[in-house]
Formats: structure tokens, sequence, C-alpha cells
């Protein structure tokens, strides 16, 4: 290999790493975004459930859940109609 070619491919491999490293950068960023993202889901999805929870301890106090009609009628009554 001529001097001359080897210098140009060392440019190339130098223009490479470079392109790797920003791109790479970049996905770290991506990935911090979507890690955030993902931990408030979680929590979100832990308060629904909790609150579904306590939604369902409620209907099933007060008669609502528990089959036949009288479910029907408990849903009116608890939304005032």
């Amino acid at each position: 290999m001529k001097p001359e070619e080897r210098d140009e491919l060392l440019i190339r491999v130098d223009e490479r790493t470079a392109n790797i490293w920003k791109i790479t950068e970049q996905q770290e960023k991506h990935l911090a975004e979507l890690n955030t993202s993902v931990s408030k889901h979680a929590v979100s999805i832990t308060r629904n459930s909790t609150s579904i929870k306590w939604i369902y301890r409620i209907l099933i106090a007060a008669g609502v859940l528990g089959g036949g009609a009288g479910g029907v009628s408990g849903i009116i009554r608890l939304t005032g109609g």
C-alpha cells in the first residue's frame, strides 16, 4: 500500500469513527429519554392499579358488584340516576 492510499484510508477511518461516536451519543440521549418515559408509565400503572382496587372494594361494599339485577340498580343509585 502506498503512503497516499494509507493516508486516505486513515482519513476515512477517522471520519467513520467520528460518525459512530456522534450516533452513539444520540442513541444514549434517546435511550435516556425512553427510560424516563417508561419510569413515568410504570408509576402511572401502579397508581391506576391501586385506584382500580379501591374502586372495586367500594363497589363490593356498596353491593353493586356481586351479580344479579341488584348490581345495575346499585350503579344507578351510586351515580344519582
